[in-house]
């Protein structure tokens, strides 16, 4: 057995009936090969060519070698060795490595007499098997037990009674015995009812197994053929039958009325629906429906109850059905009508569906009814196929070119922007509009709208707004060349924009590249690429895939059949055959090719490309099949890539959002709900911030912008610029208050507590439910009274008693626990300061989040624990500009007030310019100065104001003026002062994200913010990563160690006593 916590090895066990004189060893390629361990959750992988399998390599060499075990799976002819292990879930654990070998023989070499494990005389099937003829040769039978079994009763020494033979009548016709008792065996070889009592038990004579294998072949044989009919005379005569049955029993109760006599002529023998084990799928509900009802009828001749209910129900027609996925299973529930009874009236709950305010919008007064729309640029025209789609931007029906054109101008003018009003814009304009909006701001001004964009905006948001200005084909074409003109090539760029457009729109972009960028844009692919990718993706700049709409089925299925010939069938993958197929063919042509795959192989295709290719060409053939089934199901996916995880991949977005708001987004939209059940609306909302988040969610909306009146859109934008030149201080009111898991516990009693934790330490053994049950549900200064209790009445440090009764994480969590809060960030700055080397990541985390009343108390507890003082050591143990940092921060100057002072704000900002982007280096005191003095409140306004006169936000110039901790303790203020949960929910999931866990930095943070703002950062938590805080402790840490750390992040506010 393994030590605890180990993973058990799996088994290997071929699934199918022992057969006598044979080794288990021996099976045919129909036997099923099951696998599995005792320990549950884990994954079990294996190979069947003898190597070790590795669960983190599975390809060698583009050949899958490693498999994953899913279902019970049979073996081609030959020996086979199979080599098996079992994987914990997070893949740190794995058992030991089991291996069995396996003689496989082909099915067709023999039969189901293979195995009868005797040779009967008496059968005359002829077999033919090598299982059998082995099973001969080591089981001949004596010639004394040769004999015809239908005269052993008449011979006296098969009875072995008395000197006397039993008399038996002895048939005239060969006998054949049947059993009436399920799979009993006679194992005398003489007539039940001839046996004397108790035989049974003392019978010591030869026995015969006259019915082992032979019953069988009799029952074979006499069976009806499986395609015989049910004739008109069989139901007469069934009839009949019931009738007389039922005129012995009570008159039953007045029948209904009869329904109408159906006409039944005699048909021929029906052919048998197939019964297949797995069903391709692939999108054939024919097939698929058919699959079902044969193994539907499979069950009904298993199960008699089953066959007799739904045999006798009447029933009308199926009113509802429900499909859903169990896990391990289907489940498929349908609903068909009583005749007779009422059907009732379904109302469908129709969930509204949340919407969020994007400026100045006005709301549809009209639904419109869905149709193809004409699309306002020709590039929009040119897609791949003609299928109903729909853009969310759509020409705007009051365009007044110039109006749009003095709006944008006073939203630039003077000092700061008015991002609204841009956004109001050119979020609500086609491309075509927003065109004439260019040339006629140039003409009106004098000045390229674009630059003048460039120049007043920032971030993400110049770069959307920079792509709506462009024509769509210059903007494929700039994606193409930003994804080949860094070091390094962005190559899914490529696959996404290369393998998803028609060809009259990669000719325009082969065309508009050479114009803008006066380079080829072939010979730009072949220098940044290799390989298959190369040939895949110079393929798609031909532009020379079929765009019929016929389909040429004997076509689809040659072709079907040379691309499973090049891959599965063969050792190996010619590429070039799935190349050839997958760029050439058109769209209606490749999807009746994978659906005759399908037929071919049992596979989908994607399956079979994922288990064939690998790598960028895996990526570029998968983009194909997908844009081939169904192209907004694609781009759902790639939005939901972008944004999933940690941090956005706001290039994706913009790309994908930008190129597709005016082709088919409300389809993608309806796939993305689909894929994630979630509003697209409601990732990017909770993805993306500012203004950003504004544009992006003005493009993906459906609504219109109201008709502005140009008078009142410059009474706002004066009214938002005399805002903007205002000095005067004011008050923030949006104070954010503290949120703590972990609360002073209402019914607390010292004593009681301090009886629960020396009996949980008495005895043999540690009742660690007990010592959680007290510890993680009592604040910081109640476990202080416990401690000093416990010491009182028991005469012991407890301690001391946690030390030596607990062990491990769950120790540490304990011990620090009977701290209080400024004890234990003391004890945890001296550990990072007095360890081998220095943990700035500590030092920043507590000095850059605490405010000055906390530092304070940090400094003198600090001096009384360790003898000396904490800026001493913070000094003799850092340097540059960090020491500065975490010095002045010490000295507790920060400004506490919520009053903010906006004439101050700008002077900062104008300090910051000055010593950080306007010279060659950076005077670091001005930023140590400002960051390190001023409230919280005054630093926001400071960073808001950065971000308005020099569109920057503070965090892209300490990124790209700091290095080093500098940089991180900085960066830790600028999030503080943002939002303190979310720097703290930030820090937790980098210790619990990849292998292991940052365990210290796990345990620092729930015990210092679980009486803190716990609950908020929770919130946040899973706000930023889609999963919550919960979820991650689950599935990294365990045993009691992740009890008392749930605790902790649960809180006992709605906790009765234990």
């Amino acid at each position: 057995m393994p030590n605890a916590g180990g993973i058990c090895p799996p088994t290997i066990t071929p699934l199918r009936k022992k057969v006598i004189g044979q080794t288990l060893t021996r099976v045919d390629s129909n036997t099923l090969i099951k696998l599995c361990s005792d320990t549950s959750g884990c994954k079990i992988y294996f190979t069947t060519d003898g190597t070790k399998p590795s669960p983190f390599k599975r390809k060698v060499a583009g050949q899958e070698v490693t498999f994953k075990y899913l279902a019970p799976f049979t073996l081609k002819q030959g020996k086979r060795t199979i080599k098996a292990i079992a994987v914990s879930r997070d893949g740190l654990q794995e058992s030991a490595v089991i291996t069995k070998t396996l003689i496989v023989e082909n099915t067709q070499e023999h039969t189901t007499d293979d195995y009868y494990d005797m040779d009967l005389p008496y059968s005359d099937l002829k077999h033919n098997s090598s299982i059998r003829n082995s099973g001969k040769q080591n089981l001949s039978l004596p010639e004394s037990m040769k004999t015809n079994y239908k005269q052993a009763w008449t011979v006296p020494t098969c009875v072995n009674i008395s000197d006397t033979p039993k008399e038996v009548d002895n048939p005239a016709v060969p006998f054949y015995p049947t059993n009436y008792s399920g799979t009993q065996i006679n194992m005398f070889g003489i007539p039940a009812d001839k046996l004397p009592f108790g035989l049974q038990d003392f019978y010591t004579g030869i026995r015969h197994p006259t019915q082992f294998g032979f019953i069988t072949e009799q029952m074979i044989q006499g069976l009806y053929p499986p395609s015989k009919a049910v004739t008109i005379g069989d139901i007469r005569r069934l009839l009949e039958e019931n009738k007389k049955l039922n005129s012995s029993q009570a008159s039953p109760p007045p029948l209904p009325e009869p329904l109408p006599k159906v006409e039944m002529k005699e048909q021929s023998p029906n052919k048998e629906l197939p019964l297949e084990n797995i069903n391709s799928g692939q999108g054939d509900i024919k097939s698929q429906i058919m699959h079902i009802s044969a193994h539907i009828l499979q069950y009904a001749k298993s199960d008699e109850n089953f066959a007799r209910n739904i045999a006798q129900s009447q029933m009308g027609k199926m009113l509802t059905a429900d499909f859903s996925d169990e896990g391990d299973g289907y489940k498929i529930t349908l609903f068909m009508t009583k005749p007779g009874n009422t059907i009732p009236e379904i109302k469908m709950n129709l969930k509204k569906e949340k919407k969020y305010d994007v400026p100045r919008k006005a709301d549809i007064s009209k639904i419109q009814t869905k149709k193809k729309i004409q699309k306002s640029d020709p590039y929009f025209e040119m897609e791949t196929e003609d299928i109903s789609q729909e853009g969310t931007v759509k020409p705007y029906p009051n365009f007044n070119a110039e109006s749009d054109c003095k709006m944008l101008h006073s939203a630039m003018k003077g000092l700061g922007t008015d991002e609204d009003a841009i956004i109001n814009i050119l979020a609500y304009r086609s491309n075509t509009q927003r065109q004439e909006i260019i040339k006629t701001f140039k003409t009106m001004f004098g000045k390229d709208l674009i630059k003048e964009l460039k120049g007043e905006l920032s971030g993400n948001l110049k770069e959307c707004v920079k792509s709506l200005c462009m024509k769509p084909a210059e903007f494929d074409a700039e994606q193409l060349h930003n994804a080949m003109k860094h070091f390094g090539t962005d190559e899914s760029v490529l696959i996404e924009v290369l393998c998803t457009r028609s060809n009259e729109q990669i000719k325009q972009i082969v065309f508009t590249y050479h114009e803008i960028f006066n380079r080829d844009l072939e010979k730009d692919i072949v220098s940044e690429t290799s390989g298959h990718l190369k040939r895949l993706l110079v393929s798609m700049v031909s532009a020379n895939r079929s765009e019929s709409k016929e389909i040429n089925k004997n076509q689809a299925y040659q072709d079907a059949k040379a691309l499973y010939e090049a891959g599965e069938k063969k050792w190996g993958t010619d590429e070039s055959k799935f190349h050839t197929i997958l760029v050439t063919r058109s769209f209606p042509q490749l999807r009746a090719i994978f659906q005759e795959y399908a037929k071919i192989s049992k596979k989908n295709i994607e399956e079979v490309l994922k288990s064939e290719l690998s790598g960028d060409f895996l990526h570029g053939m998968l983009t194909i099949v997908c844009c081939v089934k169904n192209k907004a199901n694609y781009f759902a996916q790639q939005l939901q890539k972008a944004m999933k995880g940690v941090g956005t991949d706001d290039n994706s977005v913009i790309r994908i959002i930008v190129s597709r708001c005016e082709i088919d987004l409300v389809q993608i939209q309806e796939e993305f709900f689909n894929i994630t059940n979630q509003q697209l609306e409601d990732y990017i909302a909770g993805d993306l911030s500012g203004d950003y988040r504004k544009i992006i969610l003005s493009l993906i909306s459906t609504t219109m912008t109201p008709d502005l009146n140009k008078d009142e859109a410059m009474h706002e934008i004066s009214q938002w610029k005399s805002k903007q030149m205002e000095g005067e201080t004011h008050t923030i009111t949006n104070f954010t208050g503290t949120f703590p898991t972990v609360v002073p516990y209402s019914d607390f009693n010292s004593k009681k507590d301090c009886e629960t934790l020396h009996k949980a330490f008495k005895g043999f053994g540690t009742d660690e439910k007990a010592i959680i049950n007290v510890i993680a549900y009592r604040s910081s200064e109640q476990r202080v009274e416990i401690r000093k209790d416990f010491k009182k009445i028991y005469g012991q440090d407890l301690i001391k008693e946690l030390k030596s009764e607990l062990s491990g994480h769950f120790k540490d969590v304990a011990v620090n626990l009977f701290m209080t809060m400024t004890e234990f960030d003391a004890t945890q700055l001296n550990r990072a300061i007095k360890g081998i080397g220095t943990d700035e990541k500590v030092l920043t985390e507590i000095i850059c989040s605490r405010n000055n009343e906390q530092l304070k108390e940090i400094k003198i507890i600090y001096e009384r624990l360790f003898k000396n003082s904490l800026e001493a050591d913070v000094s003799d143990d850092t340097s540059g500009g960090y020491k500065r940092i975490l010095i002045s921060l010490l000295q507790c100057l920060r400004q506490e007030d919520k009053a903010i002072d906006c004439v101050l704000a700008k002077k900062d900002v104008q300090r910051l310019y000055e010593a950080g982007e306007s010279k060659l280096g950076t005077d670091e005191a001005v930023f140590i100065d400002i960051f390190c003095t001023n409230s919280f409140a005054q630093l926001l306004t400071i960073f808001k104001e950065y971000k308005t006169i020099y569109k920057k936000d503070i965090e892209d110039v300490i990124k790209a003026e700091m290095s080093g901790n500098t940089k991180d303790s900085l960066l830790a203020i600028v999030e503080c002062s943002r939002n303190t949960a979310v720097y703290f929910a930030t820090i937790l999931y980098k210790a619990l994200k990849g292998f292991g866990t940052d365990d210290n930095t796990l345990i620092r943070i729930v015990i210092s913010r679980s009486e803190m703002d716990m609950e908020k950062i929770k919130e946040e938590f899973k706000k930023l990563y889609k999963q919550t805080l919960q979820d991650f402790i689950n599935d990294d840490i365990s045993g009691d160690y992740k009890k008392i750390i749930l605790a902790l992040v649960n809180g006992n506010k709605r906790r009765e006593d234990p």
